[in-house]
């Protein structure tokens, strides 16, 4: 019997400290380019903002490992041609699920993986929205301050897709409205953990 109750404590302590995050993402998100016929067609980097939830299924000293999902509103994005404006906009906007771990001693530090359902849309084209989902890496580095109940942080976090799309001109306009997708977002992340 007490074997069991051991066993219990355990494997109940670590869940008995789960925590939920609620955090704001605000960064600069930057695009694939095009490069064809002579000419050259990029949205430009764009100011984006996102919100995510986590909540962690191991808090344990030092580490900690949570699943996540996030949501980043519609942005549009000027289409560059050569470096002039042309008018149209490339939108984009997604919702993801994840999981992250975090070292958060002094100065925290993690890594994760999220899975990314992409929504994108070109103004003026005629064509549809086109979703693309992919794997996305996420990677900060950051600092939160010590407190009793609600602990608030703030840090650097970079994300990089990966995989994409390349434009051909044998491919379909969905996959070629994927090659414009984004390849790297990067900015301040911050938020509450209770």
């Amino acid at each position: 019997m007490r074997k069991i109750i051991l066993a219990a404590l355990v494997v109940g302590a670590p869940l008995a400290s789960q925590s939920i995050e609620l955090g704001l993402f605000a960064g600069q998100q930057s695009y694939k380019s095009i490069d064809a016929f002579g000419m050259s067609a990029q949205p430009k980097s764009k100011t984006v903002l996102g919100a995510r939830v986590g909540y962690s299924v191991v808090d344990l000293g030092p580490a900690l490992f949570q699943l996540t999902a996030g949501f980043q509103p519609k942005t549009d994005s000027a289409i560059e041609v050569n470096g002039t404006d042309v008018g149209d906009k490339f939108q984009h906007q997604h919702m993801s699920v994840g999981a992250m771990f975090n070292f958060k001693a002094g100065v925290a530090f993690g890594a994760g993986i999220e899975y990314r359902f992409e929504k994108l849309n070109i103004t003026g084209s005629g064509l549809s929205d086109t979703s693309y989902n992919r794997p996305w890496l996420r990677a900060n580095l950051g600092y939160a301050i010590p407190s009793p109940v609600v602990k608030p942080f703030i840090g650097l976090e970079v994300a990089l897709p990966l995989m994409s799309k390349s434009f051909s001109t044998t491919a379909s306009d969905e996959d070629n409205m994927r090659s414009f997708a984004p390849k790297l977002q990067i900015g301040i992340y911050g938020g509450i953990r209770f």
